[in-house]
């Protein structure tokens, strides 16, 4: 279960990274003050990219989405977005975000990275920090469904350690990972 030090500790956040190609990115949590920067980020999106994230065509995000989507409890909805400062302004390049069901201890997990920054390691990046604020509040197992065309995603699963659990209907892939292995990867 999760006490309230590592909710706090999830909702503030940050962390530095390094990108594959060596370039340097800010990991931190969204906040409620992100629904231009994350609707900037949708909008940055190629109708593919959205297509795999949503696992259907969306043109857009309503502020009731927006407001979902940044306003969390950081319990049982955690997002973080990862940085860099283009032009001295603040621009997400990629998001990811964990949701607990029913069952606390297990979470879906979700990423939505910018195209041209795809295959640089940001998705890999957000999974580990991810794991970590996960650990920390009681969550176990994290799951995923991914569309089979895919593959990047699905690579990106398989490298750090998710098994294929099944195919669903409509070509859907459910994968799955224990949150503590997650991080010794």
């Amino acid at each position: 279960m999760a006490d309230a030090n590592a909710i706090d500790d999830a909702r503030n956040y940050t962390a530095d990274a390094v990108m594959l190609d060596g370039s340097a990115i800010r990991v931190r949590a969204i906040r409620p003050d992100d629904k231009d920067r994350l609707l900037e980020h949708f909008h940055g999106l190629s109708g593919k990219s959205v297509y795999f994230r949503f696992m259907g065509i969306r043109r857009d995000l309503s502020l009731v989405d927006l407001t979902q989507l940044t306003e969390l409890d950081f319990k049982t909805h955690v997002g973080l977005v990862a940085t860099l400062t283009l032009d001295s302004r603040e621009r997400f390049i990629g998001v990811g975000r964990y949701i607990c069901g029913k069952d606390p201890t297990r979470a879906e997990v979700a990423f939505a990275i910018l195209d041209g920054f795809q295959g640089r390691g940001i998705g890999t990046i957000l999974l580990q920090h991810l794991s970590r604020i996960a650990v920390a509040g009681g969550v176990e197992e994290f799951e995923a469904d991914v569309l089979g065309e895919n593959r990047q995603m699905l690579e990106v699963f398989a490298h750090s350690g998710f098994k294929r659990e099944r195919l669903l209907e409509s070509g859907v892939v459910h994968l799955r990972a224990s949150t503590r292995a997650l991080l010794k990867k």
